[in-house]
């Protein structure tokens, strides 16, 4: 069905605009009722960080490289 409808969007009667957006809608009714989205990536991120680490943030704003030190204690 995916295909036919992607056919029937990409063909010559679909010059005809009121044509062409009803095959879109039909295509987009039948992705919402039978396509699904398989993740292509997925990434976690682990940071082990004892606590004589200072000025260490994992806030996306925070510029650390510079901030970040070592404490004896």
């Amino acid at each position: 069905m995916n295909n036919k409808l992607l056919d029937e969007i990409d063909s010559k009667k679909a010059f005809n605009e009121k044509y062409r957006v009803q095959k879109m809608h039909e295509w987009q009714h039948w992705m919402y009722k039978n396509a699904y989205i398989v993740p292509t990536t997925g990434t976690y991120s682990i940071t082990a960080v004892n606590l004589k680490i200072t000025g260490w943030s994992l806030k996306p704003s925070a510029d650390v490289w510079y901030e970040a030190g070592f404490s004896k204690n």
